[in-house]
């Protein structure tokens, strides 16, 4: 499933493939579509096609209806301690109506007083009209800081971000960090999506079952991206110290242990330990004394050259970070 949500948020909110919203691992809120020949019920359809707009978490979820498409477009905005907003537009030549199976969600206008009539569903459900072109927007409000908080005002529900000031914030964010030239576009969107999950999720927890290069290669990302290096100096230098040990036990040093050192230097160094990173440089440096190579299998397909602590290029065919 895809996740949607905002950096940092304690909650976490996924999208089945047909659209369902779900909060924490339960259900949230459910969809459904009376078109001009009948009610569509997007968990059955066969027409349900689903995308991250351009790789960020704001998921768009199309059912195919009579004249064109019901479009349903979920995205998380950290107003008023975290909303999720649910956008339906009505993509087709004909209006229709949206249900939703529960009414305490927040809209922009009052439901249709004759209720959901010709499709089984729960006795709170709401269903709205939505005319050609036209967009249809509700709510809710999740959280631990939001159990006791009411429902939005349409006013204070108008004024939330749309999904794309939404999705052109998560691109700016992502632009903080290095620069990676890809030979396909499905990689670059590929990369994006990655980013986003990093900054949606939790960091990972530094202990003894920690694998240390993805711990360093996670924290490093995080802090291309915004994150206080400070905060996990101490733990990225121990990483580091373990990395350099295996390495030196195992003569023989593969591409993503490179990376990760590298990582760690420049983590190091936006944390202000510079006698840390020295230390880290001059031990890494010392390793090709003691007869340890660099071995970059055939099987990783990415082959990096470390010229610095600022650039890593790889071949043409490779893609090629600027830090």
């Amino acid at each position: 499933m895809l996740a949607v949500g905002v950096r940092g948020a304690q909650w976490q909110c996924e999208l089945t493939p047909w659209g369902d919203v779900l909060i924490d691992g339960e259900i949230r809120l459910r969809w459904f579509v009376a078109a001009d020949d009948r009610w569509y019920e997007p968990a059955r359809e066969t027409t349900i096609r689903q995308r991250q707009v351009s790789g960020v978490p704001v998921i768009e979820t199309r059912l195919k209806v009579p004249g064109g498409d019901a479009v349903q477009r979920v995205y998380g905005v950290a107003n008023f301690g975290g909303v999720v907003v649910v956008e339906i537009y009505n993509d087709s030549s004909l209006p229709f109506a949206v249900a939703f199976d529960r009414a305490d969600i927040s809209t922009m206008r009052a439901p249709s007083p004759t209720g959901v009539q010709g499709i089984d569903l729960p006795g709170d459900s709401v269903v709205f009209p939505v005319g050609h072109h036209a967009t249809m927007r509700a709510a809710f409000r999740v959280g631990a800081a939001n159990k006791n908080s009411g429902q939005l005002k349409a006013s204070e529900l108008e004024g939330l971000p749309s999904y794309e000031q939404v999705e052109r914030g998560w691109l700016a964010a992502l632009q903080t960090t290095s620069r990676v030239d890809l030979p396909e576009l499905s990689w670059s969107t590929l990369l994006t999506q990655k980013r986003c999950e990093i900054l949606l999720g939790e960091p990972q927890i530094f202990d003894r079952q920690t694998d240390e290069v993805e711990f360093v290669l996670d924290i490093a990302e995080r802090v291309r991206m915004g994150d206080k290096a400070a905060q996990w100096s101490s733990d990225v230098a121990v990483a580091a110290e373990k990395i350099i040990k295996r390495c030196a036990q195992n003569k023989i040093v593969q591409w993503d242990e490179d990376r990760a050192i590298l990582a760690a230097g420049m983590v190091l160094d936006r944390a202000g330990e510079s006698r840390g990173r020295d230390d880290v440089a001059r031990v890494w440096s010392r390793l090709a004394d003691t007869g340890v190579s660099r071995e970059m299998s055939a099987s990783d397909k990415i082959k990096f050259a470390l010229p610095s602590v600022d650039r890593v290029a790889t071949s043409s065919a490779s893609p090629r970070w600027n830090d």
